[in-house]
């Protein structure tokens, strides 16, 4: 009876330890927080083990390269709908991760990348007619990559890449456009066309 009460004890105590540590994982990183002050340290935890108080935290964020995507819808300059879907490969620069925990925080992807994917998508497709898009997908993409890039410098994140992986063209508007284009250079007469016939079931 004596040794199975020794026994939970040392269960009890290694269980109360171990709620007082935190392992960061290799492609982790940590950040220390002080749950009454509020305030964080300075310091990135690499991978290990790390104790700590009963008030203090310790944040973890991946730092491996990780693919995001999002479906955007943007107009033409043609002013024509597009839909794509984009795929953006970016991480936290693993050094800095402290200081975009206090900056901006664990919600770093929907507060700092995503507005900025965004609104460079539309700028980008918004310079080319719809039936050239597909063709410039590849130099729509390196745009879009150049302005995200320039967009998150200084704010602790690194961007690899970005392509379209998949556009969604209005199928009976386009083969209106490009079977009409060379004749009829007001495209958006040729849209209204095709939209009335759609409503009808009949394409022209």
């Amino acid at each position: 009876m004596h040794h199975l009460m020794k026994a939970m004890l040392l269960v009890a105590a290694l269980l109360v330890l171990q709620a007082c540590g935190t392992t960061v994982h290799q492609g982790q990183r940590g950040v220390r927080s002080n749950l009454l002050t509020g305030g964080q340290t300075n310091e990135t935890l690499k991978s290990g083990f790390y104790w700590r108080a009963p008030w203090n935290r310790i944040y973890v964020y991946n730092v491996k390269w990780r693919s995001y995507v999002e479906t955007v819808e943007a107009l033409s300059s043609d002013g024509l709908p597009v839909v794509i879907k984009t795929v953006i490969l970016m991480r936290p620069t693993p050094e800095e991760v402290s200081i975009l925990a206090q900056n901006i925080g664990s919600d770093f992807y929907p507060r700092a990348v995503k507005p900025a994917l965004l609104t460079a998508v539309r700028s980008a497709v918004s310079s080319y007619p719809m039936i050239t898009v597909l063709e410039h997908s590849p130099e729509i993409a390196s745009q879009v990559e150049a302005v995200v890039v320039e967009k998150l410098k200084g704010r602790h994140l690194q961007v690899a890449n970005v392509t379209l992986v998949d556009l969604a063209l209005d199928k009976v508007e386009l083969d209106i456009v490009e079977r009409t284009q060379a004749k009829e250079p007001n495209v958006f007469e040729i849209i209204a066309a095709a939209k009335g016939a759609r409503a009808r079931n009949v394409v022209p």
